[in-house]
């Protein structure tokens, strides 16, 4: 009997071992360090898909930074397992994710991610989070160092960022300060230099260039980091923007919207990028995210509530015409003719930074 009373007690403790390991292996996390409204709204879609599809409990840790230097650390340390930073991120010189033997992005497996194949081509062939063949993450959005007006106040389409140095609206318009280089490309544009040169000091005239930037900044209303602050926008009558703060002034009864400057202009995409942390079962749910973030539902809501441009081409009905024709939605022609931020010399990068400070001087 006791020998039986045993083996009933040890076929418990494993029936009750095997159900807390199934358990476990039930439920994980992902943490998510990415730009404000990249992730919160769309979590518990996410819980949910995950949840039917590969019945595990997933928790969502989400951490926004203003800089993007906190992407890079978030890599680096291992703090996040997804991040979203801006293409040229990765191979920055100081910034840089894939030095030998020690890599910071992890590569995405395309055969978990099926909605790649609806990127329009221009997405698809960007090289920025390509590494030796591998690809290092997929683009999410893109939008432009844009030129924001406000109708109520600038009753005429701006035509040129010669607009932010006109003296009547010297105090009226923010602009971005921790993302300087912004500035400094669009003094340049307007100075007349070309995409092929506004990534090169080398090839701009330093002293012009800085005198038209002490003026953009002295005359600056406020510098924003991270996004603009849509709060002040009723009081503004130009701002730049990545675009997101135009359309949280509009959805608070604002009427903005961006104009398309004759000198051309910058514009960023931002990824989604796997990091060296995310192992297992986790990196499937991070690509499971990337897959998920890249469906028409959520990529309409990169329009409808981020004011920028979805890289998908199978969103354009469920979108209004006005937006489509707005954030260039499925034109793939269109993102040919902006300039697509690129990597820049340390020395360069260093220039620009002193040249933004001298520049800030002037506020004072």
């Amino acid at each position: 009997m006791k020998k039986i009373s045993w083996m009933i007690v040890l076929a418990f403790l494993v029936t009750v071992t095997l159900s807390a390991q199934s358990a476990q292996a039930a439920s994980e996390k992902i943490r998510i360090t990415c730009w404000e409204g990249y992730a919160k709204p769309f979590v518990d879609g996410f819980k949910k898909l995950v949840k039917e599809k590969h019945g595990i409990d997933v928790d969502v840790a989400i951490f926004n930074p203003t800089d993007q230097d906190e992407f890079y650390m978030a890599a680096k340390n291992g703090t996040a397992d997804l991040i979203s930073p801006p293409a040229d991120l990765a191979k920055t010189p100081r910034f840089y994710c894939f030095n030998k033997d020690s890599y910071y992005l992890s590569p995405v497996r395309l055969d978990n991610v099926p909605n790649f194949k609806h990127m329009l081509p221009f997405f698809k062939d960007d090289q920025s989070l390509i590494h030796e063949g591998e690809r290092y993450g997929l683009p999410y959005n893109c939008g432009p160092y844009g030129l924001a007006y406000n109708t109520d106040k600038v009753k005429e389409t701006p035509t040129s960022w010669g607009i932010l140095w006109d003296p009547q609206y010297a105090g009226k318009y923010t602009i971005n300060n921790n993302f300087h280089k912004c500035n400094i490309w669009i003094t340049a544009l307007y100075l007349g230099y070309t995409y092929d040169d506004i990534f090169d000091i080398d090839k701009l005239d330093r002293g012009k260039v800085q005198s038209k930037l002490n003026i953009l900044a002295k005359n600056a209303k406020t510098l924003w980091d991270g996004a603009a602050n849509p709060d002040e926008f009723p009081e503004l009558s130009l701002a730049t923007t990545w675009g997101f703060a135009a359309q949280q002034a509009n959805l608070k009864g604002g009427h903005w919207l961006i104009a398309s400057p004759k000198e051309g202009g910058t514009a960023w995409i931002d990824y989604w990028c796997i990091t060296q942390a995310a192992k297992g079962q986790v990196k499937k749910l991070c690509e499971e995210w990337i897959n998920f973030q890249l469906s028409p539902e959520v990529q309409q809501e990169v329009v409808k509530s981020q004011g920028v441009s979805p890289v998908v081409d199978n969103v354009g009905g469920l979108v209004t015409p006005e937006q489509k024709k707005l954030f260039h939605v499925g034109d793939n022609e269109y993102f040919k003719t902006v300039a697509i931020w690129r990597v820049m010399s340390e020395k360069t990068e260093k220039a620009f930074g002193e040249m933004w400070e001298g520049a800030k001087k002037q506020c004072k």
